[in-house]
């Protein structure tokens, strides 16, 4: 009796081409928040990376092990922690309604968070420093407007029906690789 090997999900944007910071890739998003991420210019029904991060995020979070095959996977990894995050928030600060949510990952979402190079940066080993000042900079701005806009999509998935869903919530303590940011 063999068990086959289970697969994690990786970027399908590791072949592209984007900007790159901190060896992650920071490819357009489809938002309206304003920032300095390049504007989504490709049709409105192709994933970018935030969506591939919540359509693979129930599988993915089960997971110690990653392989990263390119840049967008390390992006991939970090928005896999912070929706995590976001999740243990909605449950640890037992938040009933969609605006009560709202008003608390707002502020996790744009607060001072941890970049690459920093000694409590949860995925260290795997993302490189920023080279200059310029880098660290392009990858929190970038970054920031991303987690906004991920907190908000995440959001019409959790509160689908006006509470929190527990087919979400119940991920909130699994550990994506034993880290946590």
């Amino acid at each position: 009796f063999v068990v086959p090997c289970a697969m994690v999900f990786h970027s399908a944007l590791n072949q592209e081409t984007c900007k790159q910071a901190c060896g992650c890739a920071l490819p357009p998003i489809k938002t309206t928040i304003r920032g300095p991420a390049a504007p989504w210019t490709k049709s409105p029904d192709e994933e970018d990376i935030l969506d591939e991060t919540l359509g693979s995020f129930k599988a993915n979070v089960l997971f110690r092990n990653f392989e990263i095959k390119g840049p967008a996977d390390r992006t991939l990894c970090y928005f896999t922690l912070f929706i995590q995050q976001c999740l243990e928030q909605i449950v640890v600060k037992r938040l009933p309604t969609k605006t009560d949510a709202l008003k608390a990952l707002t502020v996790l979402s744009l607060e001072n968070f941890s970049i690459p190079g920093d000694s409590n940066f949860a995925l260290g080993g795997l993302v490189s420093a920023p080279k200059t000042r310029d880098e660290a900079e392009a990858w929190r701005g970038w970054t920031k407007q991303a987690r906004e806009e991920l907190m908000r999509r995440l959001l019409e998935l959790v509160y689908l029906q006006g509470k929190p869903s527990k087919w979400w919530t119940c991920f909130a303590r699994k550990k994506f690789m034993n880290k946590t940011l």
